[in-house]
């Protein structure tokens, strides 16, 4: 075995044991957001206190991308500790390391990978050159599997970076400033959980909703089009 393809396996393989020790162990008994508001509440004005305190949440934020820890915990530890406007900054900007990290991560350790696999690699290859910044875009609005899965099929995928890295900032955006707008009103106590959850839901409607709507009218004008030109051509 070649030192690269060893180094690629031992990596999977450190990524796989973490990931499953995160959500089969009792560690996952840990990370929930009640846990999580717990330790707010207690360490709240000792952590703001400290200057590096932001660059851990970022940092701790990033590399739980890559173990496929919830992204949600982090997003709602910064609500709740700085607020959402400050919370928002900092939650994205460890999002976007994240998304970045596993991305690249995704990409060494899938070198080769969907050349392996014959036509339906290629298949692939082809979904994805035709795939561009709506595509993706989509993928990152809409609920569905867990913020680390979309960044390292991205980079096994070789999806443009440049093109996934700005999908995934608008993308993710909305649900960012749901989750720390909400954790910081329920720090404070204006506002339920429901609410929180609902507020949640409407947001994500409205952005799938504007997304979709221009498409959707594009391709009612394009066949409303078609049906002209094939009008006028039996005319003429």
């Amino acid at each position: 075995m070649k030192i690269g393809t060893a180094i690629r396996v031992a990596m999977v393989v450190l990524i796989v044991a973490a990931v499953a020790a995160v959500l089969i162990s009792p560690i996952r008994q840990q990370l929930t957001i009640a846990n999580a508001r717990g330790w707010v509440t207690h360490e709240r004005d000792h952590v703001q206190s400290l200057w590096w305190a932001p660059f851990a949440l970022i940092g701790a934020y990033g590399v739980g991308c890559i173990f496929a820890i919830p992204a949600t915990l982090f997003i709602a530890v910064a609500g709740a500790m700085w607020g959402w406007k400050f919370g928002l900054s900092y939650a994205m900007a460890g999002g976007m390391l994240g998304a970045s990290l596993s991305y690249f991560m995704g990409r060494y350790l899938g070198e080769g990978l969907l050349d392996r696999f014959g036509r339906p690699g290629a298949a692939v290859k082809r979904q994805i050159e035709r795939a561009g910044f709506k595509t993706m875009l989509i993928v990152r609005v809409i609920p569905g599997p867990p913020f680390a899965v979309w960044n390292y099929a991205a980079g096994v995928a070789r999806f443009p970076f440049g093109i996934y890295f700005l999908a995934t900032l608008l993308g993710t955006l909305p649900a960012h400033f749901v989750f720390a707008y909400s954790a910081d009103a329920l720090f404070r106590g204006t506002m339920t959980e429901g609410d929180a959850v609902k507020r949640l839901g409407v947001v994500a409607l409205l952005v799938i909703a504007l997304i979709l709507l221009p498409m959707i009218v594009k391709r009612i004008v394009k066949k409303r089009g078609d049906t002209f030109d094939d009008t006028a051509s039996r005319v003429h």
